[in-house]
């Protein structure tokens, strides 16, 4: 669905403002907020209109309940805290970082990004500018001449995590890590359910292995059911029953049409099995319980990552990469 953007470049600020006053006074009346924030119509419907793309209030202006961390007479530095909490969670933000740090100028980047995700009003210029003032007030990253200069707590959790010897406790961090090992192109595709399991997984894996492994399980699953639409595994229940019913598809006239590759299918049963020593319970032939350690746990969230580029790159134009 195209997202219009705002008329204007408000400041994060005066969006806090308004948020904290919807929060505490259960009304977006316009005039009611013109008159707390002394601004014109124009800049109070564009802070509306921001908060409706970051997803901080919905269709029927309810605020998500982060907001209520504004209180009623938050400090600036709690008001940027808090919008960086759901602008670093912007997919198309990170988008147009990861394009950037891919070579793309910072113009070509919000190009790209504008017609990625189906923006409309305005143009990609004006883009550019909204995303640089988000993430220079909320210090995400700086502007150094042409150049984006990610904050040092990021750039080291990213350096990090090149090698595996990842401390992901950084939202921002993981999401670009998940974005740069998929790809851009393919992390704008993953939906915002997925996004989040994976982040999860992330943040689980060294205190909670089993719970990160069921993360990753998930956000696996449901990009299978969504990437494969066109087949009917309404009534499969689990990874492996979807991975099966990929590979032995068969279609209107009775002929096998593989969804995915043979090497596929057994990489995703792998996948599912491994979901299942984490989700379930005891072995029925035992009666033991698997032991999921840490490092298990933060290869399963790679070779999820490493499957989903894979397919992707498969269903596109055939093409067999891992």
């Amino acid at each position: 669905m195209p997202t219009r953007l705002p008329s204007h470049n408000v400041p994060l600020l005066l969006i806090a403002d308004v948020l904290c006053y919807i929060n505490n006074n259960a009304s977006s009346n316009i005039e009611d907020l013109r008159r707390f924030t002394s601004k014109s119509e124009a800049y109070i419907r564009s802070c509306l209109a921001v908060c409706k793309m970051l997803n901080i209030i919905d269709d029927n202006d309810d605020a998500n309940p982060i907001v209520n961390e504004l209180g009623k007479t938050p400090n600036e530095e709690l008001k940027l805290n808090v919008m960086r909490r759901f602008i670093q969670e912007y997919e198309p933000f990170i988008a147009f970082i990861q394009y950037h740090l891919n070579d793309s100028t910072l113009e070509e980047s919000a190009r790209k990004v504008y017609v990625l995700y189906k923006f409309e009003g305005k143009d990609h210029i004006f883009l550019k500018d909204l995303f640089i003032s988000w993430g220079t007030a909320t210090s995400i990253f700086a502007i150094n001449g042409n150049s984006i200069d990610l904050e040092e707590k990021i750039k080291t959790y990213l350096s990090g995590t090149n090698t595996l010897n990842i401390n992901l406790d950084d939202d921002m961090a993981i999401r670009l890590y998940i974005g740069n090992t998929l790809s851009t192109d393919i992390f704008s595709t993953l939906s915002s359910a997925e996004i989040e399991e994976l982040v999860a997984s992330y943040k689980k894996y060294k205190t909670d292995p089993r719970g990160a492994i069921e993360c990753a399980g998930r956000a696996f699953e449901d990009f299978l059911r969504r990437t494969f639409r066109d087949v009917d595994v309404s009534r499969k229940n689990g990874i492996g029953q979807v991975i099966n019913a990929l590979y032995n598809y068969k279609n209107a006239s009775g002929v096998l049409d593989n969804k995915i590759h043979n090497k596929q299918a057994s990489i995703g049963s792998a996948i599912g099995d491994i979901r299942n020593m984490a989700g379930h319970g005891l072995e029925a032939r035992t009666f033991e319980r698997w032991n999921l350690t840490s490092h298990s746990a933060q290869l399963y969230i790679e070779l999820v990552l490493s499957t989903v580029r894979s397919i992707y790159i498969y269903i596109q134009d055939s093409s067999l990469a891992f």
